[in-house]
Order: structure tokens, then C-alpha cells, then sequence
């Protein structure tokens, strides 16, 4: 799958330790060209029990969750499946599989619920003109 930002999805995720503490997440891309396209991604835990702020699988959570974390907060990595969110996918080191690049990774924020703009009514070139009808 060629490196690019993709809307992930979790598919299955738990805690593993065989080369320190890692998540070992299922993702599946949720959208576009590569939809349904899985691999599975080793995010670093930082610590044996838990999750450290700053790691990769916290800002998995904090993506999936799309909310700030407080660092004593308990995680579970069940919360994690069926979420989605948004980040860079590249080819792993070895040239054999995908990753999430660490720093990229964000909630998904599909377009439709996005915050528009509004457009303010407009406004006349003259401020006091909206009182010039009133009479005295």
C-alpha cells in the first residue's frame, strides 16, 4: 500500500510484550481507494502496565477516543475496536508490511460533521445606518 494519510480502522487490539511493551492493533482501512486493506501495527506502550503519555499507543487512544487523555486515566484496549482515525501510513523498515508513523496520528473527523463556516450577514458601509430609520 503506497505511503499516504488514511481513515483506520481498529479492528482488534491487545497489549503484547514480546519486544517490550507494545499494543499489537489490527487496522483496516476505512475509506478510498484501499478500502478494506489491513495490517497490523505495533504501537510502543512505554511501560509494562498501562500506557505512557506521549507514546504511540497514546495517541492512539487519544485519536480513537478523540479526546485529551489525563495520564492516571485506565485504558482498555476493547475501546479501541470498531473506532476510527486518521494517520500517515508508511512502509515498515524491513520493506514487509505498514505502519502508523508516529506524530501523524489524529481522530477522524469525517467532513460532514466538521464545524462550516458561517457566513456573517453583510455588513452596511455606513455603521449607524440600521438606526437612521428610527424616529426621534
Amino acid at each position: 500500500m503506497p505511503p499516504n494519510r488514511y481513515v483506520l480502522e481498529v479492528m482488534q487490539a491487545k497489549p503484547v510484550k514480546e519486544y517490550g511493551p507494545q499494543l499489537e492493533v489490527r487496522n483496516r482501512v476505512a475509506e478510498g481507494e484501499h478500502k478494506g486493506f489491513e495490517f497490523v501495527d505495533y504501537p510502543n506502550r512505554g511501560v509494562e502496565d498501562g500506557v505512557k503519555v506521549g507514546t504511540k499507543a497514546w495517541d492512539l487512544f487519544e485519536a480513537c477516543l478523540d479526546r485529551r487523555l489525563s495520564p492516571d486515566e485506565e485504558l482498555d484496549t476493547d475501546d479501541l475496536v470498531g473506532k476510527r482515525f486518521e494517520a500517515m501510513v508508511v512502509a515498515k523498515k524491513t520493506g514487509k508490511g505498514n505502519r502508523t508513523e508516529h506524530g501523524t496520528i489524529g481522530p477522524h473527523r469525517p467532513k460532514s460533521t466538521q464545524l462550516k463556516e458561517v457566513p456573517k450577514d453583510e455588513e452596511p458601509d455606513d455603521p449607524g445606518a440600521e438606526y437612521k430609520e428610527i424616529p426621534f
